[in-house]
């Protein structure tokens, strides 16, 4: 297809602008997207490892509480019997201080109760309706739960993570430490004191700080794709200029090669003609552009000036012989 060199010029401006215009672009986008990735990403993960430590230190400070409050329990239950020796576990179930020390709340969601330790038959509890219920009928129905009752069995102490149903039929993790008491009752019954509580209790700090992270982090991603785009924005002007102004300077270094190229190869050819140089007078030039319109119309001028030069030198030569 012939192209002017104006066409030509044009062609090679519009590419030189466009080109690294679109890969520049397509570039510094990638690279502001991975960057604002990759910091969203490793800030989740900074959020995420703070939430499992902090619910981590919660949850063991939470069953060292459970701990301190079955064992302090049980041994107010101890100083109780020692200074009434003579009462029954049946006097103790119908004399309200007992109950009070047996019977004390642990965080919000749980408390603590006593069974019998070797019937596992439950004598306090903060339900009155859960008062004598034989606990090995747990057996079956929650077999964690009687493992971990099961497993004190020598009078000593267990701890235990087991399900549990709450009050709306949800059934969730509940932690439970047992501590039996050092002293009988007057009829000889050791009381197995336990501190039971919801797991999630302990955790709900963390789940609330958790929403403030993530809320805080959501904010965070946002500045910083926002920040980003800018910082990529001025990135890619100022390497696009600099991808500019060498291209140009490149691309016009070449342009000017092929068009001065040919011409002073014409003006050489120019000035040995005018000199009467008419040998090697071939011209390879075959642009398709006015270079080769010049080229082509000067190669006639030679042919031409060929023709009436042997032209003339013939007449001369005839007029001598005549």
């Amino acid at each position: 297809m012939r192209l002017s060199i104006r066409s030509r010029l044009v062609a090679v401006m519009l590419a030189i602008s466009l080109v690294p215009l679109c890969i520049l672009g397509c570039a510094s986008l990638q690279d502001a997207n991975r960057l604002s990735t990759g910091i969203a990403a490793e800030a989740e993960a900074i959020g995420a490892l703070s939430i499992d430590e902090s619910t981590g230190a919660l949850t063991a400070l939470g069953t060292e509480l459970v701990r301190t409050k079955a064992t302090d329990v049980a041994r107010q239950v101890e100083i109780y019997l020692a200074d009434h020796p003579d009462l029954t576990l049946a006097d103790l179930q119908a004399d309200p201080a007992f109950q009070a020390i047996v019977v004390q709340p642990v965080g919000r969601t749980g408390s603590t109760m006593a069974m019998d330790a070797d019937t596992l038959v439950i004598a306090f509890h903060e339900n009155p309706g859960d008062v004598g219920v034989d606990l090995h009928e747990r057996k079956e129905t929650n077999p964690a739960y009687y493992k971990l009752l099961q497993s004190g069995w020598g009078y000593i102490d267990t701890a235990g993570t087991f399900a549990w149903a709450d009050g709306s039929g949800s059934v969730r993790d509940r932690y439970g430490y047992f501590v039996v008491a050092g002293a009988p009752t007057a009829d000889h019954v050791y009381l197995r004191v336990g501190a039971t509580v919801y797991l999630d209790e302990f955790s709900a700090p963390a789940r609330e700080t958790q929403a403030r992270i993530e809320e805080r982090l959501a904010a965070a991603k946002a500045a910083i794709a926002e920040q980003t785009a800018a910082m990529s924005t001025q990135n890619t002007i100022l390497l696009l200029t600099l991808a500019t102004m060498g291209a140009a300077a490149a691309v016009a270094f070449l342009v000017s090669a092929s068009i001065t190229g040919p011409i002073r190869r014409l003006r050489d050819l120019a000035d040995r003609v005018s000199m009467g140089d008419m040998e090697e007078t071939a011209i390879e030039i075959r642009n398709e552009d006015e270079i080769g319109d010049l080229a082509a119309s000067f190669g006639r001028m030679i042919v031409s000036m060929k023709y009436y030069m042997e032209k003339a030198a013939s007449a001369s030569e005839r007029k001598e012989e005549a």
